[in-house]
């Protein structure tokens, strides 16, 4: 065989080799490490993960959860001490906005309900991991009242934030007229004293 057919057959074999040794690029798609609700919460209140601080809060957090909810006839000022005090084992400064959200968020978590209405569910062709949140309309005009389907109407509006009720002694509000009052309907002085009704002191 003669130089250039060799050089042709060579040619042509190194060209069938190099067609046929194709790259493939493997991927892996890594999922993302699900958050838990304590995780997540204390992510919130300000606790950098994998800190000692940090891990006290998602312990103590997920504690609470685990004791559910209270019972019916549980007082609202007990609640509300028991919320306080599990925000400041958190760790957590009183007084500070983070501190407030945490007080909110236990009371909301631990108060009595007969049946939720309100529940995640996932939207059907979100682009993102967004949350769509379906609340079906009650019988009773109070929101925690019991789960009467009257209408099948979707609202697609988040559930609205609960906002605690200032303790007795302390302000409320103000009526027409200047007098002020307490969360329970109690008529104040100036000083937080609880005083008459019939009081004509501003």
């Amino acid at each position: 065989m003669n130089a250039p057919k060799l050089l042709a057959a060579a040619s042509l074999g190194l060209l069938a080799a190099a067609c046929s040794s194709t790259t493939y690029e493997t991927r892996t798609a890594s999922t993302p490490y699900a958050v838990s609700s304590s995780e997540q919460a204390c992510m919130d209140y300000g606790f950098r993960p994998g800190s000692d601080s940090y891990n006290r809060c998602v312990s103590r957090e997920a504690a609470a959860r685990a004791q559910g909810r209270v019972p019916v006839g549980y007082t609202v000022a007990s609640l509300d001490a028991d919320a306080r005090n599990a925000c400041y084992s958190y760790g957590l400064t009183p007084g500070s906005p983070a501190y407030d959200r945490c007080v909110g968020r236990e009371i909301e978590a631990r108060r009595y309900r007969d049946q939720a209405y309100v529940t995640a569910v996932p939207a059907p062709s979100a682009p993102y991991s967004t949350t769509t949140y379906y609340m079906t309309a009650p019988a009773a005009p109070t929101y925690y009242g019991p789960a009467t389907t009257v209408s099948t109407t979707t609202y697609s509006t988040p559930p609205v934030a609960y906002q605690p009720t200032p303790p007795a002694g302390v302000e409320a509000f103000r009526d027409e007229y200047g007098f002020r009052y307490d969360g329970q309907g109690n008529r104040l002085d100036r000083n937080g004293n609880i005083i008459s009704p019939q009081s004509t002191v501003r």
